[in-house]
């Protein structure tokens, strides 16, 4: 006895790998997990542990579909950092604590946070029409926020008091920024 199966079709093989392909992210449920695995491991820079809980503090992330809405998701909580960032930076000033002579220091990174600050919502404009180059362009420039003003620091040769606001702003656009590579 001979049995015989027919051969799947071409377009029954193309259906079966793009209904396969549409679960790279969430196929447990959680796209935060998903992604950030991902992304750590394409940028060694990005820590896996800090995307998880940076993503994750915000309540909309456990509702995100895809990476578009994680996109959003993502640069809201790269404005809401540099907006405290900036905060910080104008209160210290105002307080006229620490080393006199980071007083111009302190001066270049609140310009440059505020910089970011306008760079951020272009940015996510951008994300949004679907202009992922236009976007990656301002989200670098925001992301250059926290690398300069660190480097002003030690242009000085003194101690940043912003090196880890710097180094979560630095993370955070750098999580923004993969996700806009990679849709």
């Amino acid at each position: 006895m001979n049995l015989s199966f027919p051969l799947p079709s071409l377009s029954s093989i193309i259906v079966v790998f793009l209904v396969l392909n549409s679960f790279d992210y969430g196929v447990n449920g959680d796209i935060v997990s998903d992604f950030c695995k991902n992304a750590s491991t394409r940028d060694p820079q990005l820590k896996y542990d800090f995307c998880v809980a940076s993503l994750s503090a915000n309540p909309a992330s456990k509702n995100a579909h895809d990476l578009l809405e994680l996109g959003i998701i993502s640069m809201q909580i790269c404005l809401q950092n540099a907006t405290s960032i900036h905060s910080y930076i104008a209160q210290i000033l105002k307080d006229g604590k620490g080393e006199l002579a980071a007083k111009p220091c302190l001066e270049d990174c609140l310009d440059l946070y505020e910089d970011a600050l306008d760079s951020i919502p272009n940015a996510m404009q951008y994300f949004k029409a679907k202009d992922y180059s236009s976007s990656n362009i301002q989200m670098s420039a925001a992301m250059d926020a926290s690398v300069t003003c660190e480097d002003v620091f030690k242009e000085f040769d003194l101690t940043s008091p912003l090196t880890k606001q710097d180094g979560d702003f630095f993370q955070l656009t750098a999580i923004s920024l993969t996700i806009t590579n990679m849709v």
